[in-house]
């Protein structure tokens, strides 16, 4: 079985390294790209949501939460360079559940907020969803 290798890097940090990969699920703008064994060679970018990472017989599932940036799939090795990114199995619910309350309370009144300012809280209230739905979905499996 040929497997890919993963890299998922934030501007911050490296969240994982060379992760074997026997396929993929990757949010893009224009939608979710599966990436299978031969895919062909790609630049996308990327939208908020659930990076599944497929490891095969031989090695687990992983999960993590993208948003922004851009991914490369290059013969065999996949790298996502990520606004921001974080693995399921290190969500802080309670960190996630704030964010979110922060983020539609400053919705619930967008007097005196600028455009860039609403999309800035829009964006930061799905990435909340996201985060504490994937961590509800880790722990429950």
């Amino acid at each position: 079985m040929k497997y890919y290798t993963v890299d998922i890097l934030t501007p911050s940090k490296i969240i994982a390294k060379a992760i074997p990969a026997e396929s993929l699920l990757i949010p893009t703008v224009r939608g979710q790209i599966n990436v299978l064994e031969n895919h062909t060679h790609i630049v996308s970018k990327l939208s908020t949501g659930i990076l599944t990472v497929f490891g095969g017989p031989d090695y687990a599932d992983r999960n993590f939460i993208v948003s922004g940036g851009v991914c490369k799939i290059l013969e065999g090795k996949v790298v996502v360079l990520a606004n921001t990114a974080e693995e399921s199995t290190d969500i802080n619910v309670e960190r996630a559940k704030l964010s979110l309350q922060n983020a539609e309370e400053k919705l619930k009144n967008t007097d005196g907020l600028s455009i860039e300012d609403v999309d800035h809280y829009v964006q930061k209230a799905e990435r909340a969803r996201l985060r504490i739905q994937l961590a509800e979905f880790d722990r429950a499996r």
